[in-house]
C-alpha cells in the first residue's frame, strides 16, 4: 500500500509550513507518521485500531458540526478500554431540543467542552497513523476532515475500514456491493445480529464501544476466510 501522489504532496506542503512553525505541534507529529502507509504483508495481531464516531448537530455535511469525537484502540484485536478518547466540541446555538433527544447532550454540556481547533488536534495525536475504523466511515472522516482543511490545510491520510461494508463484504461474498435490504447494515441491526449488546448508544464513546465490539467480531470471522494482514482487510 502506498500513499497517493495529491496526499504526499499535501503532508509536503504541511511540513514545510511545520518547518515555519505555521502549523500546531501535534498537527506536524501527525503529518509526520503517516508519510508512510501501514505495510500491506503487516499481520492484523501487530496493527493497531481507532475505532471512532462522532455526534454532530445534524447529517448535512456542509453546514452541522461536531458535537463530540469518541474512539478506542484494538491492539492483538482486543479491546482496550484503558486506550480510550473522548472530548466535547464546544459549539454555539447547539443544545435544542433534537440535539438533547438523539445525543442527550444539554446546552450546559455543550458549553463545557472545548474548542474545535482544540479537539481535533487532540484527536490526531491520539490517532497517529492507526487504521481508522467507524460504522459508515464516510460521514464521521467528511466531517473531521471539514475542519482540518479549513484549520490547517489537511485531511486524515489514515487507512480506514468501514464496519457496514466489511460486513457485507464478510457476509455476502464478492457480491456484496449489490443491493441489500434496507436497514440491514445499520450498526443496530448489526449488534444484534453479531449478539452484541446495546448500551450507551447515540453518544461518540458509546457508539464507537459498541462499533469497536462488532469489528472484533468481524476480524474472527474474516481470519476463517485468510484475511489476516493490513492489505487483506484494506482491500478494495
Amino acid at each position: 500500500m502506498t500513499i497517493s501522489v495529491i496526499d504526499r504532496a499535501i503532508i509536503e506542503a504541511g511540513l514545510f509550513r511545520c518547518r515555519k512553525k505555521a502549523l500546531p505541534p501535534d498537527v506536524c507529529r501527525y503529518l509526520m507518521e503517516n508519510r508512510k502507509k501501514i505495510p500491506a504483508k503487516k499481520p492484523l495481531n501487530e496493527v493497531r485500531f481507532v475505532v471512532f464516531d462522532t455526534e454532530t448537530t445534524g447529517f448535512d455535511l456542509k453546514t452541522d458540526k461536531i458535537i463530540s469525537i469518541g474512539a478506542i484502540a484494538l491492539t492483538a484485536q482486543r479491546i482496550e478500554v484503558g486506550d480510550s478518547f473522548e472530548v466535547l466540541v464546544r459549539q454555539e446555538k447547539v443544545g435544542d431540543r433534537e440535539a438533547v433527544s438523539v445525543h442527550g447532550l444539554l446546552r450546559k454540556d455543550i458549553a463545557s467542552g472545548i474548542n474545535e481547533i482544540s479537539a481535533v488536534t487532540a484527536f490526531l495525536d491520539y490517532i497517529g497513523n492507526s487504521v481508522l475504523v467507524a460504522q459508515h466511515a464516510g460521514f464521521d472522516i467528511t466531517m473531521v476532515n471539514r475542519v482540518l482543511w479549513k484549520n490547517f490545510g489537511i485531511r486524515l491520510f489514515n487507512d480506514v475500514v468501514d464496519t457496514a461494508s466489511l460486513a457485507k463484504r464478510l457476509e455476502k461474498g464478492p457480491y456484496y456491493n449489490l443491493a441489500h435490504k434496507a436497514g440491514e447494515y445499520r450498526l443496530d441491526n448489526l449488534c444484534e445480529r453479531y449478539n452484541i449488546r446495546l448500551h450507551d448508544r447515540h453518544t461518540s464513546a458509546g457508539d464507537a464501544y459498541l462499533t469497536a465490539q462488532l469489528f472484533q467480531r468481524l476480524l474472527a470471522k474474516g481470519k476463517k476466510s485468510g484475511i489476516d494482514t493490513a492489505g487483506s482487510l484494506l482491500m478494495t
